[in-house]
């Protein structure tokens, strides 16, 4: 599931600095790579969250 939301993430960036605003479908192109970019970026934080779990100080020992 990481090298998945790696993929997302470098083809989400591909897509935003490659596809300039010559053609009117690159702009649609632009809108698909921040999306794919968002989210590799919301997979891959929901993966780090969960393999680094929270501590709380206020538990009681």
């Amino acid at each position: 599931m990481k090298f998945l939301s790696l993929i997302f993430i470098v083809a989400g960036a591909i897509m935003v600095f490659i596809f300039d605003n010559e053609e009117p479908w690159h702009i649609y192109m632009k809108i698909l790579g921040f999306a794919f970019l968002m989210y590799g970026l919301y997979k891959s934080t929901v993966l780090w969250v969960k393999d680094n779990p929270r501590e709380d100080s206020d538990t009681d020992e």
